[in-house]
């Protein structure tokens, strides 16, 4: 069976790209101590309100991780849709790391910043990611031997 992997290549690759881009987003956050905040309910305002506080590579650092759970959901469809099996389990394993990575930030916001546990989450799904998609682009390789675009 020849399935064109190219698109699922691609978007593997600008993932990957958008992940060290999110580490370094991530790593300024960090290292700028947000400030403590007493813990709060989700609404889109306050959470964009604790972000602001945090200051603007907060919000760049979550608006990314939005961006980065959608282009995991259009991988989990690209994968699911190759019919490949190792491709499959790779595709919905790095859809559940990026989306617990995403869990992690939206309860360490919630928190106030002070929830380490979720902090610590968000940062573990993330090296998980990363790894999980580099095992993915191995596994979507172009292969010489048999003709795969």
């Amino acid at each position: 069976m020849t399935t064109n992997l190219k698109p699922l290549r691609i978007l593997v690759i600008v993932i990957l790209a958008l992940l060290a881009i999110q580490y370094e987003f991530g790593m300024a956050v960090n290292i700028a101590n947000p400030p403590s905040i007493p813990p709060f309910s989700f609404s889109f305002s306050a959470f964009r309100s604790a972000l602001d506080q945090a200051g603007v590579v907060a919000l760049l650092h979550a608006g990314l991780g939005g961006w980065l759970v959608i282009f995991t959901v259009i991988n989990l469809i690209l994968t699911l849709r190759t019919r490949v099996k190792s491709v499959q389990v790779f595709g919905v394993l790095s859809f559940i790391s990026i989306a617990s990575a995403a869990g992690g930030g939206l309860f360490f916001v919630l928190s106030g910043f002070q929830n380490d546990h979720a902090s610590h989450a968000m940062a573990t799904n993330f090296l998980l990611s990363f790894a999980l998609f580099f095992i993915e682009l191995y596994l979507i390789k172009p292969n010489s031997k048999s003709k795969v675009n």
